[in-house]
Order: structure tokens, then C-alpha cells, then sequence
């Protein structure tokens, strides 16, 4: 595929079409980098507790985009595999959160480093011009996805 900015075409459309082609293609092959024994959603479940903490269904079904029925099912299934584990909410009992266990933890660290490295051997054939611009662009991409949440 030809990037049109090497061309000197550079508006902002044209740049969202490029990078949303960029960013689509990867988030696929990055998917295909996992165990096989755990999926995507699994993945990203356990990632969503794991940095913001033990969660309610609905606050877990929020932060990973679906329904409460389907983090419902999703839930029980990383329950059933000991992936999480219920605790009450210190505050008000009747709720219930999610944690992440420790084999929640292994397993996501397992699947981080498997696309880790497998960024990395792609990576390895850049010039160290183009890793730093990799660098400056996943910077500006993290502070566009903070601000439009």
C-alpha cells in the first residue's frame, strides 16, 4: 500500500484514512498473537481489571465496550477458569466486583509478552529514525484516545 504522505498530501482526512488502515491491519495480526487457549476478549477483560482494579460487571462491560448480558457470560467464564474472583465492595456490600488473580495476572502477562515480542522482530529491521518516529506516533495516539474519552 502506498502512503500518500510520502506523496506530500496531507490533510487530515487523508491521515485519518491512512492511519485508520494502519491501525485496523495491526489490531488484526496483533489479535492472531495470542495463546490460542484464551481469547481477545478475554484478554482485554483481564487487561481492563488489571490497571483499573477490582470492577463491578456493569463498570467492566463499560470500559470493554459491550453489553452487561454479554460481560455477564464473558465474566463467568474467566470465574470458571480462575482468571478472576468475586470480592464485595468494601463500601456498600451489595455489590459485587471482579479482581484479577494471580493466574489472570500470568496469563495476560504471557499474552503481552508473545505481541511484545512479536513487535518486536517486526520492529527490528527499522532504522533508529524510524523506531523514534514510532515512538513520537504511539505518544500522540495515547494522548488522542485519553482526550476523546
Amino acid at each position: 500500500m502506498t502512503n500518500q504522505l510520502t506523496s506530500g498530501i496531507s490533510s487530515a482526512a487523508e491521515v485519518a484514512g491512512n492511519l485508520r488502515v494502519a491501525l485496523m491491519r495491526t489490531v488484526r495480526r496483533l489479535k492472531r498473537e495470542t495463546d490460542g487457549e484464551h481469547s481477545v476478549s478475554v484478554i482485554s477483560a483481564l487487561a481492563s481489571v488489571n490497571s483499573r482494579g477490582p470492577l463491578t460487571l456493569g463498570e467492566l462491560a463499560e470500559a470493554e465496550g459491550v453489553s452487561r448480558p454479554s460481560m455477564t457470560v464473558l465474566a463467568a467464564s474467566l470465574l470458571e477458569r480462575n482468571l478472576v474472583a468475586r470480592e464485595l465492595d468494601s463500601s456498600d456490600g451489595r455489590l459485587v466486583r471482579v479482581r484479577i488473580t494471580q493466574l489472570g495476572k500470568r496469563v495476560l502477562e504471557r499474552s503481552r509478552t508473545r505481541r511484545n515480542a512479536y513487535l518486536t522482530k517486526r520492529l527490528g529491521s527499522l532504522s533508529i529514525e524510524e523506531l523514534q518516529t514510532l515512538d513520537q506516533a504511539a505518544t500522540i495516539l495515547l494522548r488522542l484516545v485519553k482526550e476523546g474519552s
